[in-house]
């Protein structure tokens, strides 16, 4: 049996700085936005990003 591998995932940063340069890090795995930057205002990371695997959206 293969094990799935997922599809999306959410990353989050103190600072939409430090978001930005963690989405380049995880283009270079194949990982791409697919939201805009959200910001949480009660939530240890506050700015928030949804990933997907293999193609997204482009910029």
């Amino acid at each position: 049996m293969k094990t799935k591998r997922p599809l999306k995932k959410i990353i989050g940063a103190r600072t939409k700085v430090a978001l930005e340069k963690q989405i380049k890090v995880e283009a270079r795995g194949r990982w791409y936005p697919i939201s805009e930057i959200k910001f949480f205002e009660f939530e240890p990371r506050p700015y928030q990003v949804l990933l997907r695997f293999g193609k997204g959206v482009e910029q």
